[in-house]
């Protein structure tokens, strides 16, 4: 058993966010006045480097440096973890100009369709096929082993989507590493885990 949802009260700008998009009536939940927290946490990252999960659960993260240098078979960017538009730019900025290793292949499916069409009026589509990837229509894909960029057996993927399960994303066979848009960007030109830095 554990904890399966948690409610924060939301910021004024998650607020503003919602008003924007939805007509429906919704409820605030405020936080209780005389609520404590269980524990208080305060972590340095300045020195923190990229994080990647590992196969085959989320909760196996490693530092990238631990991994770097894996080959992979496939990038995929996107789901609607991280392919939000702020994760399209920071791809598109990593591989202006550059191409995707002939060793890999790349997806790039947007989160929603407000983030495809923003991100065909950035011109960032236009240096995705550039380089060589693949770019889908909004879905979920290969983040629950839909129609596109299935796993084959043995075969290893770094994904920006948040499951890595075994069987997730194809063959049980594969292998599946979560990470940030940067990384994925960056480990698709190289053909293997790299960090963007």
């Amino acid at each position: 058993m554990g904890g399966k949802t948690g409610l924060i009260e939301p910021d004024e700008k998650t607020i503003k966010y919602v008003e924007g998009r939805s007509s429906k009536k919704y409820q605030i939940f405020r936080t209780d006045e005389d609520a404590e927290s269980l524990t208080t946490m305060h972590v340095d990252i300045n020195d923190l480097e990229p994080q990647i999960a590992c196969p085959h659960n989320v909760d196996n993260v490693k530092p990238v440096s631990e991994v770097e240098g894996t080959p992979i078979d496939q990038i995929f960017l996107g789901s609607c973890t991280n392919g939000r538009i702020d994760d399209m730019r920071v791809a598109a900025k990593i591989l202006k100009g550059k191409e995707v290793s002939p060793n890999v292949r790349m997806l790039v499916i947007p989160a929603s369709r407000e983030v495809y069409r923003n991100a065909l009026d950035e011109g960032l589509m236009n240096i995705f096929v550039d380089a060589g990837a693949l770019v889908c229509n909004p879905c979920c894909g290969p983040c629950l082993g839909g129609h596109v960029g299935l796993l084959g057996p043995g075969e290893v993927s770094l994904s920006t989507s948040n499951r890595n399960f075994k069987g997730r994303q194809g063959s049980p066979e594969a292998e599946v590493y979560l990470s940030s848009a940067a990384v994925a960007a960056a480990s698709a030109i190289k053909g293997k885990i790299t960090d963007p830095r």
